[in-house]
């Protein structure tokens, strides 16, 4: 269950959290391991249909004004949960 609970977190980070709430030291994609861990959630069955990120960007960047009081919407980061994941090295 803990996997699940840290996938909503790992999906959001790059798009939101490393610009938004400026936590921008590293994205996920900075670490190999992360982002593959990241895909092969997001590719397990009935997950990716759960998952939209336009409205997880526009919910964020439009309600939270203190932070981001002008309320744009940024194009990027574009990422490829689609990819191969690679995890079957792990056995």
């Amino acid at each position: 269950v803990a996997d699940w609970y840290l996938f909503t977190t790992m999906y959001r980070f790059d798009s939101v959290y490393y610009c938004h709430f400026k936590c921008n030291l590293k994205r996920i994609v900075d670490y190999p391991n992360l982002w593959d861990f990241t895909r092969e959630l997001y590719q397990m069955p009935g997950v990716a249909e759960t998952c939209n990120m336009a409205e997880i960007k526009e919910h964020y960047y439009t309600s939270h004004e203190s932070i981001h009081p002008r309320r744009y919407i940024p194009i990027g980061p574009i990422l490829d949960f689609d990819a191969p994941h690679g995890r079957g090295r792990f056995g």
